[in-house]
């Protein structure tokens, strides 16, 4: 939705359909959404910190703006610990209030004293459901289509001048599970994510047990973000198709997402003009 979004602003004048099986009840639609970036893989640390900052600044304007309630943007203080202490991220310099905790901080979310550093920072939080509700409405007033469609090959999209591959693409926490296509939530994960966060918070083991919910999360040793021109098999109406690939970011979507689609965008303009 992003990377659409992002082209039609690029390229007013452009037809841009977004095709996909399931539009709704995505994994991005029950994002917690936290801006926060981190280590891709063998994703260069360069582009992480430019897509994200160019995402924060995205996601700042909205909440300063009127339609920071709908598309669900609030600020928030974040805490990160850590058992020793670390070089400072590269994105310091652009979050407001980046500073290092002070011990008295440090204790009264760690009173067992096992983390001797960490990090206080406001940040954003896009809530996911919201925020693809926003995107929905934006692609939809500048003119842009959506298509709830299975597409099993890409020769199903020869009409189309350049394809978009983004298919790879209070809530408590997650897993890593490579491979792991499973979306029926299992008692062993929950109770791990439940203890750790009671760790942090005891008073959630009063919490009550709203729901439960499991997506699936793209990820892949590094961000694919390239132009690629792909042959199409004999009998399409046109030998090749030029597709601008977009996957790969793992729990990191809404943090890279404006800036990643920055970058498709002006791949999508640079493929046009070969034409």
């Amino acid at each position: 939705m992003t990377s659409a979004l992002r082209i039609k602003q690029t390229l007013p004048a452009a037809s841009v359909t977004v095709v996909a099986e399931q539009l709704e009840d995505t994994t991005s639609h029950c994002a917690g959404g936290l801006w926060k970036p981190y280590t891709l893989g063998d994703t260069p640390p360069e582009l992480v910190n430019r897509w994200g900052c160019d995402t924060l600044d995205h996601y700042l304007g909205l909440y300063q703006s009127p339609e920071a309630p709908a598309a669900g943007a609030v600020l928030t203080s974040a805490y990160q610990l850590f058992r020793q202490p670390v070089p400072d991220p590269e994105w310091a310099a652009v979050v407001p209030h980046f500073r290092h905790m002070s011990e008295r901080e440090r204790r009264v979310l760690d009173p067992e004293g096992s983390h001797s550093h960490g990090w206080f920072y406001t940040t954003v939080i896009t809530e996911g459901r919201l925020y693809m509700g926003w995107l929905v409405q934006q692609l939809a007033a500048a003119g842009g289509q959506r298509l709830a469609q299975r597409v099993q090959a890409i020769e199903e999209l020869a009409e189309h001048d350049v394809v978009v591959n983004c298919t790879e693409t209070v809530v408590l926490g997650g897993t890593l599970g490579p491979g792991d296509w499973d979306t029926t939530p299992r008692e062993a994960d929950r109770q791990r994510i439940f203890e750790r966060a009671c760790a942090v918070l005891p008073s959630l083991r009063s919490a009550e047990l709203v729901a439960e919910w499991v997506g699936l999360r793209p990820g892949r040793p590094s961000v694919r973000l390239e132009l690629e021109t792909v042959h199409l098999k004999s009998g399409s109406s046109k030998a090749s198709l030029p597709v601008v690939h977009n996957y790969g970011h793992g729990g990191a979507g809404l943090t890279l997402a404006w800036g990643c689609a920055g970058d498709a965008a002006q791949l999508v303009q640079e493929a046009l003009g070969r034409r």
